[in-house]
């Protein structure tokens, strides 16, 4: 494998665990349904197909957040250190990592938690049929 490849493999790892991790800790809205609301701000259940719809969107959102911190900052140090960067202060590796893993994660979470709508909407045909909306 190459070595590029094999500094990618914990972006990977961290896909794998959000996708199992997310709906574990939200089980309770795939069991029960998330509250679902008329355009009006009224209550009318709980839908267990919005909940997936809304949990598949996280999902989408931690991936979106992860991926400039873990594929760029390696990608960037790797060239860096080929340049010889790093070759008389071979310490400052882990603080040039630290300041663009930061850097990332300033920038990415904000614009990823900005994709995808606080409050989605979705068609009354993409909820669960027993669910009596107006």
């Amino acid at each position: 494998m190459s070595p590029i490849y094999a500094r990618l493999v914990p972006f990977a790892a961290v896909c794998g665990a959000n996708f199992i991790n997310i709906p574990m800790m939200r089980s309770g809205e795939l069991l029960n349904g998330t509250p679902v609301f008329t355009a009006d701000g009224t209550r009318v259940g709980e839908s267990k197909r919005a909940a997936k719809y809304g949990i598949g969107l996280v999902c989408i959102s931690r991936v979106l957040m992860a991926l400039p911190g873990m594929t760029v900052t390696p990608l960037i140090t790797s060239y860096a250190t080929k340049r010889g960067l790093f070759c008389r202060r071979p310490a400052m590796v882990v603080p040039f990592q630290l300041f663009l893993v930061g850097l990332c994660v300033t920038f990415a979470t904000p614009l990823c938690c900005a994709i995808f709508e606080q409050r989605a909407s979705l068609s009354v045909d993409s909820l669960d049929p027993d669910l009596k909306v107006p």
